[in-house]
């Protein structure tokens, strides 16, 4: 079967996601590496045991901000590609998604005086969810409600930080005490992020460690459920001469990378 309703599945898990993992307003809390120079596209081949999964290709304007990500998946070839759209301060105001050629979808982004997101709405042929933000007068977000146009379903987030290098996330649904709380500690001076999430019912607790090296690449990457490691990774990389990563290699995984440059 053509895998659209597969990728609708991915494209709405990937939104309650981000709604669930986004809690500043930027679009990734957790990259796996950041990029050097003019870069005018970059393409990444994900192999899985040595057989290709995915090719993604990103196209990039000459001031940094990226234009187009087209994501292809092997082996029937079903696609996603993303046209971003800015205002004349560079901000993202528009995310228009294709999939296969037959479906799309779009997200729209607003933001205050500050310069700061605000709201977001995501269209699934209409208006399909709604989520806005509570920022305080420090530029924090300190709370944000997601919610579904036609039904009561929706869900709340409330945002603590204890210190410069600690966000708490409480997440709320329909009940004044809290499903789970997050905790994000970064420790600078070890290039490190460690993520605990306590939830409640059924009570558990969950951390993710992440190390990076002194140029932000992701080199490792642990997992624990209960106080037991389930599981462990970590990441080798070969380097071009602008210091970006053009191999990356794991157990399983290996990604390649070509890079051009304006």
């Amino acid at each position: 079967m053509k895998s659209s309703t597969l990728i609708i599945f991915l494209l709405l898990f990937g939104l309650f996601y981000s709604c669930n993992e986004k809690p500043k307003n930027k679009k990734a809390e957790f990259i796996e590496s950041k990029l050097f120079g003019k870069i005018k596209s970059v393409e990444t081949k994900t192999f899985e045991n040595g057989t290709l999964k995915s090719r993604v290709l990103e196209f990039y304007k000459e001031n940094g901000i990226i234009e187009k990500k087209e994501t292809y998946f092997e082996p029937n070839l079903s696609s996603i590609i993303r046209y971003h759209k800015y205002d004349d301060k560079n901000r993202l105001i528009k995310e228009q998604i294709v999939t296969d050629g037959d479906s799309t979808f779009s997200s729209k982004y607003y933001y205050n005086s500050q310069g700061l997101e605000k709201k977001e709405e995501y269209y699934l042929n209409k208006l399909h969810t709604i989520t806005e933000f509570k920022i305080d007068s420090s530029g924090k977000t300190v709370e944000k409600k997601f919610g579904y146009v036609e039904t009561n379903g929706f869900r709340n987030w409330k945002y603590e930080y204890p210190n410069e290098n600690i966000t708490l996330t409480k997440e709320f649904f329909k009940s004044n005490s809290p499903e789970k709380i997050t905790e994000l500690k970064i420790i600078p001076e070890e290039n490190k992020k460690i993520k605990t999430t306590k939830y409640s019912f059924p009570t558990s607790e969950s951390k993710e460690i992440f190390y990076h090296n002194n140029i932000g690449n992701l080199v490792k990457m642990e997992k624990y459920y209960n106080g037991k490691m389930t599981e462990s990774k970590s990441i080798t990389y070969e380097l071009d001469l602008n210091q970006n990563w053009v191999k990356s290699e794991s157990e399983l995984t290996r990604k390649e990378r070509i890079i051009e440059y304006y």
